[in-house]
């Protein structure tokens, strides 16, 4: 259900170069909007991350090496 810490920071550090890549944490959001998130597909980063493929652990765009 979950990868390993070094698998998500992968998918993370991924993340981060891509163009979809949205982190709401420094403007004046409600709660349930903080945090960086996926562009494309709308999802928490921090949570889809971390899932597996099983579980809907998958970029969108099929940019994950795992």
């Amino acid at each position: 259900m979950f990868v390993n810490k070094k698998v998500k920071q992968d998918r993370l550090d991924t993340c981060k170069s891509c163009s979809f890549y949205r982190n709401f944490l420094m403007l004046k959001k409600p709660k349930w909007e903080w945090g960086a998130r996926c562009g494309k597909c709308k999802c928490f980063l921090d949570a889809k991350t971390t899932l597996t493929k099983e579980f809907y652990g998958e970029c969108p765009l099929d940019k994950w090496k795992e």
